[in-house]
């Protein structure tokens, strides 16, 4: 092999492994959904065997493709690259519909809805204007302009554009933002503690709110809440209809993972010193809650269900058909009791596990960083019956997505689509 291609593969691994040790931690995601957590129970999982060898139906090599972020809507994926390019691409052949020049860096995942694509994005600070509808349009921010927009669905084409740092002067920090669409509104929020307001059909400004504590893990939304953890030991449910906040649960540990039950409004959260635990919600305005160390007689609030410990800060947590999916920063996985958080297994592997685990029914799949292989777990017994194989010299780049009867899978040398079941076969 050429020395410049090794050169080339060993820079991106580098820069892999750098966002995992300095940003996964602190967000294990980019960005959370209206489906955060959901249990995946499609039709079509109910004839696709798992355990049976997956083969690729299409691959789509890119050399940009290594910091891909991808999302998907019915048979389309949305690919995100380096240099500001997003593109649609069909999942069942891997063909592309279009390619839009954003322009700068994209910060953001494409955030789908109502046949709209919402993503976030960075002027160059060289860059005296912002792209619209693939063409240079001047801004009065020059070089510091932080542009939403929302794109067609089945062009490309910017409909509007709102430059965040002009309309809200506010702190705003691009580092990490994540995106829901509640009703009739985008939501924006930061890693500082700032929420965002803005009407979806035209990106004009609704409200806007600030925390005053920075976030210390990903934001859990779902119906008309946000769920935010801050580095001052907090649990702040926020109002997103009235854009304040609903209630604080005051902890004695720091949040790095959330989840939440919404058939019995049951919190689990985990911290950085690896304590796992169950909270209820009730409807006073606060909460009080203290987490006590198992060498001392450890009382239980009458908000607290259960704690468990793991063996390193706690990475992610997903609601499952069998229990809670949580993983740490020492490369374990455990299966846990919802219900009263006794151990069911727990399984460790090679690497560091990605940020986020893909659940489908009684399965999930666990991709490990910079490794070629991903991991078919079942979750009842924690063994593993399947392993996705990556060409040699890649790994994944991101967790996979799945996209009709088809398993999509970021990597260093582009997308490849698995299955096992027949690669033409579309489900309706």
């Amino acid at each position: 092999m050429p020395n410049l291609q090794k050169f080339i593969r060993f820079k991106a691994l580098l820069i892999i492994l750098f966002f995992s040790t300095f940003f996964v931690p602190l967000f294990p995601q980019l960005i959370l959904s209206q489906n955060t957590n959901k249990v995946l129970t499609n039709n079509f999982l109910q004839n696709l065997n798992l355990s049976i060898p997956f083969k690729i139906c299409w691959e789509n090599k890119n050399e940009q493709s290594i910091n891909s972020i991808i999302a998907s809507d019915k048979n389309k994926l949305f690919v995100v690259s380096v240099g500001g390019i997003i593109k649609s691409i069909n999942s069942e052949t891997g063909t592309k519909y279009w390619e839009t020049n954003l322009g700068g860096e994209i910060l953001s995942t494409p955030y789908i809805d109502d046949g709209n694509i919402f993503i976030v994005s960075k002027v160059k600070e060289n860059q005296s204007g912002i792209f619209a509808n693939n063409k240079l349009s001047i801004d009065e921010d020059k070089g510091n302009g932080i542009i939403i927009r929302s794109l067609s669905i089945t062009s490309g084409v910017t409909i509007w554009q709102t430059n965040l740092k002009t309309n809200l002067k506010t702190n705003l920090n691009p580092e990490q933002l994540f995106l829901y669409v509640h009703k009739s509104t985008l939501i924006i929020a930061d890693k500082n503690g700032n929420l965002y307001s803005i009407i979806k059909n035209d990106g004009t400004y609704n409200w806007q709110n600030n925390l005053g504590a920075r976030l210390s893990a990903p934001p859990y939304f779902y119906a008309d809440k946000a769920i935010l953890g801050t580095f001052e030991k907090q649990l702040i449910i926020f109002n997103l209809g009235e854009g304040k906040i609903y209630k604080k649960v005051e902890l004695h540990i720091i949040p790095t993972a959330i989840s939440f039950d919404i058939t019995d409004e049951t919190l689990f959260i985990g911290d950085q010193k690896g304590v796992a635990f169950s909270l209820k919600i009730e409807k006073t305005e606060e909460i009080k809650y203290e987490v006590f160390k198992r060498e001392k007689n450890r009382k239980k609030t009458k908000n607290n269900n259960w704690e468990f410990r793991l063996g390193a800060e706690v990475s992610n947590i997903s609601l499952t058909p069998k229990g809670l999916l949580i993983t740490s920063l020492d490369n374990f996985a455990y299966l846990i009791s919802k219900r009263n958080g006794n151990l069911i297994w727990k399984k460790r592997l090679a690497g560091r596990i990605t940020d986020k685990t893909l659940v489908l029914n009684n399965y999930a799949l666990i991709t490990t960083i910079a490794e070629p292989t991903i991991f078919i777990v079942e979750l009842n017994t924690g063994r593993v019956i399947n392993k996705i194989t990556l060409e040699d010299e890649s790994f994944a780049t991101a967790t996979p997505i799945k996209t009709q009867n088809k398993i999509i899978v970021p990597t260093s040398r582009g997308l490849f689509a698995f299955s096992p079941n027949e690669c033409d076969k579309i489900e309706n």
